[in-house]
């Protein structure tokens, strides 16, 4: 491979990355925080788990899981995101909400980065 073709190919690599991020309707934020997760499982009984926070953003949130959830899982989730970070600007310091699982990455260490996205429902 050329040199001339090596860079074209770093340049288009780019230009890809960039797009993808361009694409996302809300900037992420890198900060680990605290998150107490609920769901249920398939026989219907209620788990929880402290789990951690990869990233933020406004609408959603990417998490350090142990508990297996499925994309299309509803989860509810009470995080302390800085206020700057949200779309509402409730005073309470910690945002509860219902997310959607939108995609689950397993790890070869086993855990597994889940991403969730707010859809509202939040309790007081």
């Amino acid at each position: 491979m050329s040199k001339r073709t090596i860079s074209q190919a770093m340049t288009a690599n780019e230009l890809v990355q960039q797009r993808r991020t361009d694409r996302r309707r809300a900037m992420r934020h890198t900060i680990t925080l605290p998150v107490q997760v609920t769901g249920f499982d398939n026989g219907k009984r209620q788990w929880h788990e402290v789990a951690e926070t990869v990233n933020v953003s406004s609408i959603g949130v990417a998490l350090r899981m142990s508990k297996r959830v499925m994309v299309g899982d509803l989860l509810h989730v009470e995080v302390p995101i800085p206020a700057r970070l949200r779309q509402d600007r409730q005073s309470s310091q910690t945002y509860k909400s219902y997310a959607t699982v939108q995609y689950v990455e397993v790890r070869a260490d086993g855990r597994q980065i889940v991403r969730l996205q707010f859809v509202g429902g939040e309790i007081p």
